[in-house]
């Protein structure tokens, strides 16, 4: 599954682009940890977090740092706070369900900007084009978590936006049956709700699309683009912006709720960074 970069138009190729790859350091499990968490956590994604909620965040996030290994691309040089930031979201949205839920790969790759990828699309007449695309992100069932710094920096707010959280809900997708199909493991039960109800969500974003343009809509367009792209970008609503998503779709912010057993909203009540509406 790719995020395609909001520079979606660009896709000539770069002269003399070289990739290089820098492992990054593979920590044993009594390594001395050199990585500035409390300077890590002032990012305002994190801000309404309890004390005991960030204690829980870094704890994941150094287990994260153990266990998936950094690879920076074309020279990027990566820093410990860099490294930090980035396993935090890796862990923000499996606070309340564990590290074993990221066991699907091992490895995360790191470009400096959006890359160039070969892709195939389907444009709005249903004709099937192929060739190098500007891609912001990309996952596979057991490959790596491909990312740009340039992305991954700009997810540090609370606008709605987040690359790593967008990935992260792929790889927690395709442990359903191993397949990116919007369904992430949940009771048998709850599935035909959930699929209703992000069906709906995808045909009203694609309702706004269509007459108001991709600009116009109240949430990222690309969520209208197939069911799994809607869990993945409707998950970056949840922990960025939960408002947004909870006014747009209180079902599915409910669902998203039961799964990830968190409730950003309240934290945010909870941390008074944001009022509830009086009809709240």
């Amino acid at each position: 599954m790719t995020r395609t970069s909001t520079s979606r138009a660009q896709k000539k190729k770069r002269n003399g682009s070289v990739m290089i790859k820098w492992p990054w350091r593979t920590q044993p499990p009594n390594a001395p940890d050199n990585h500035p968490w409390s300077e890590a956590c002032t990012i305002p994604l994190l801000a309404a977090l309890s004390d005991d909620e960030q204690r829980r965040l870094i704890t994941l996030a150094q287990q994260v740092i153990r266990q998936k290994r950094l690879v920076a691309l074309q020279a990027l040089q990566v820093t410990p706070l860099m490294e930090a930031r980035i396993a935090l979201l890796f862990a923000l949205p499996i606070l309340e369900l564990g590290i074993d839920w990221l066991d699907g790969f091992h490895e995360i790759l790191l470009y400096p900007q959006p890359y160039l990828l070969h892709d195939e699309w389907e444009d709005d007449i249903g004709l099937v084009h192929s060739g190098p695309a500007v891609q912001a992100g990309q996952c596979s069932l057991q490959g790596p978590v491909l990312l740009n710094w340039l992305d991954v920096r700009d997810s540090f707010d609370r606008s709605g936006y987040n690359l790593i959280i967008h990935e992260t809900a792929h790889k927690l997708d395709m442990r359903n049956a191993g397949i990116a199909n919007g369904i992430p493991p949940i009771p048998l039960r709850e599935i035909a709700a959930w699929e209703h109800d992000l069906h709906a969500a995808m045909m009203a974003i694609q309702e706004e699309v269509e007459l108001l343009g991709e600009e116009g809509a109240s949430l990222d367009a690309y969520a209208a683009s197939e069911p799994a792209e809607c869990f993945a970008v409707l998950s970056e609503y949840f922990f960025s912006a939960p408002e947004l998503l909870a006014e747009r779709f209180p079902a599915v912010y409910r669902h998203f709720v039961r799964f990830y057993r968190q409730d950003p909203l309240q934290r945010l009540y909870d941390s008074g960074l944001l009022q509830p509406s009086p009809s709240a």
